[in-house]
């Protein structure tokens, strides 16, 4: 239950077969073979073009993961969302975000000043056991957590400032290691390998590895095979979703597109921490130019998957159900934040 809350509010990762030879109407071109790709039907991709956001379920291969497509229309030019993208602090504010923030290159501790921990997750810090933790914490994590003097007045802080100092070195460890760097969760009896989830999320999406290549291939071997005009960045941010706010630390890439096609661009928000209920997320959104309204117009398409170890089990066809009910919300209400944001002057 808790996971499903969450997913009505947090936007997170996904991907859907890809079939190139398939065109639709009204909608021809990019936007037409996405909308068919993800599942959209003619009347849904109507909506979409009179700027309506349309939801669609999305077949997973995996039993762990809840996976969601949608669409709107967006009367601004392409170039405005693109850079929307790029200025993460606007894009998530309000709508249940407490604080975003984007890091420096290199990453400070200074960048992680306005965090804060929930209350909640001190305390079940306070309780954490290797495979027992109500906070999602890897093995270097975990240790340095047991050396908190809990009995001092001042313990929280002390937590606070270890979470500070543990996210920078994350993300420098990341920027330097790749994917080999990403946690291995000890919050459960079973660890959870994140780089291996990842790959095998990426590998899984043919939109990925069939038809965005380029885009699959820096997912996969960051920092190395940088594509020229790729801009990237990392932010955290601090999100009252579900019954706990969450604590994410996120990667994200922009990939501008060449100006002959109509796609003019591809982002990538790839997940690399979250403190609660998602171990493993990715969200691809691709800003395709309205070719009947070219310069003042584009579609957004967004696909969101994201892994959770509460989806199986004798409980988890109900809980994946109500998760995702939560994802198609969550992301509905995006699209139309990011839509009313590109389109306001």
């Amino acid at each position: 239950m808790r996971v499903a809350m969450a997913m009505a509010a947090l936007v997170v990762a996904g991907s859907v077969p890809w079939h190139a030879s398939t065109t639709m109407q009204p909608g021809a071109g990019t936007v037409g073979r996405l909308a068919r790709q993800v599942g959209l039907n003619d009347t849904q991709l109507s909506a979409v073009r009179n700027g309506e956001p349309v939801i669609a379920d999305v077949r997973s291969s995996s039993d762990r993961e809840i996976a969601v497509a949608g669409a709107v229309r967006v009367a601004a030019p392409a170039a405005r969302m693109m850079d929307l993208m790029r200025h993460v602090e606007r894009l998530e504010r309000g709508n249940g975000f407490l604080a975003t923030h984007r890091f420096s290159t290199p990453p400070t501790v200074e960048d992680m000043a306005a965090l804060r921990l929930p209350d909640q997750d001190v305390a079940d810090l306070r309780r954490c056991r290797p495979g027992r933790c109500g906070v999602k914490l890897g093995t270097d994590a975990l240790a340095a957590v047991a050396r908190i003097d809990w009995l001092r007045p001042d313990a929280a802080e002390q937590a606070n400032a270890l979470a500070r100092r543990m996210a920078v070195d994350y993300v420098e460890r990341y920027r330097a290691g790749g994917n080999q760097a990403l946690a291995i969760y000890h919050d459960a009896e079973r660890p959870t390998f994140v780089a291996r989830e990842f790959e095998d999320m990426v590998r899984r999406s043919p939109l990925l590895t069939s038809t965005l290549p380029e885009v699959s291939a820096y997912l996969l071997s960051y920092p190395l095979g940088r594509p020229a005009g790729v801009d990237d960045f990392f932010y955290w941010s601090l999100a009252q979703f579900g019954l706990k706010p969450v604590v994410r630390i996120n990667h994200a890439v922009v990939h501008p597109t060449a100006t002959s096609g109509d796609l003019r661009g591809v982002v990538t928000v790839k997940q690399l921490y979250a403190s609660h209920y998602f171990h493993t997320a990715l969200e691809v959104r691709a800003i395709v130019d309205d070719t009947e309204r070219p310069g003042r117009g584009h579609y957004l398409v967004v696909l969101n998957l994201a892994r959770s170890d509460g989806l199986t089990g004798l409980l988890g066809g109900m809980v994946k159900r109500k998760a995702r009910e939560g994802a198609r919300a969550g992301l509905s209400a995006a699209l139309r934040t990011m839509k009313a944001r590109a389109e306001s002057p």
